[in-house]
């Protein structure tokens, strides 16, 4: 009886959350003249699309600050610029010092996806890309356990993005994307155009693979998806987020 109202008051509080998102946006500062602007995702979740789009509108503004912006593997190595627009797969703590005209866009998706787009990549792109996106997720395994454990720290990545208040973070779906683009713009101060959405090739992974992916990710995109498409970080997804199998 207690499990089942426990389970009954999550639910309740899943949805609450859902309806208070879009409340959370509109307080937040917007517009900011200057802000250092840093798209993080999971990996394979259209972060590479929205930092090439800011970038893209950071260029009409102020040419000159687009040769500051780029790539971040770790952000303790990057200087806080404004305004500026930078990528990385780095966890946030480093930027808990960081000044508040940041901005974070965190952009996620399915983890399966995302293993099974590094699955593709290695035919695509070859082993010198795989070690490279390894590095970049801090990785703790290597490409032949993708399928055994979340090896690229999926899970490690959405626990403790979608719960960082340090600095003001927008967690975007990848599905969503296109939806809030108006948003991000207010958010990023920058505006967002991303290229029109196309449909994602379908992967060939053997049956015994994605046997295996079921296995592996199935319950961190269970979790994934009780979270709202679009929505401001914060500690009061603690309870949701929970539940993720982080992997040692």
């Amino acid at each position: 009886m207690i499990g089942f109202i426990k389970a009954r008051r999550e639910k309740w509080m899943r949805s609450v959350r859902k309806r208070l998102a879009p409340l959370q946006l509109r307080r937040l500062l917007q517009n900011a003249p200057e802000n250092c602007v840093i798209v993080a995702s999971n990996g394979r979740s259209g972060s590479t699309m929205t930092f090439l789009a800011l970038l893209k509108s950071l260029k009409k503004i102020k040419p000159r600050a687009v040769k500051h912006s780029s790539f971040v593997a770790r952000m303790n190595d990057a200087t806080f610029r404004a305004p500026c627009v930078y990528k990385t797969h780095d966890f946030p703590q480093s930027l808990s010092s960081w000044p508040e005209n940041t901005r974070v866009v965190f952009c996620f998706g399915p983890a399966k996806d995302s293993a099974f787009s590094v699955h593709a990549a290695m035919e695509g792109y070859g082993p010198d890309w795989i070690e490279s996106h390894f590095y970049h997720l801090h990785a703790n395994g290597t490409y032949d356990e993708l399928f055994e454990r979340d090896v690229l720290q999926q899970a490690r990545q959405i626990k403790e993005w979608v719960t960082f208040e340090d600095v003001p973070v927008l967690c975007v779906h990848y599905d969503a994307i296109w939806e809030y683009q108006d948003t991000i713009s207010r958010f990023t101060g920058l505006e967002f155009k991303p290229p029109e959405r196309r449909d994602r090739a379908p992967k060939d992974i053997p049956a015994d693979l994605k046997a295996k992916a079921d296995r592996v990710y199935d319950p961190i995109d269970e979790v994934i998806d009780q979270l709202p498409r679009c929505f401001i970080a914060s500690k009061r997804y603690r309870t949701t987020v929970q539940e993720l199998p982080v992997s040692d």
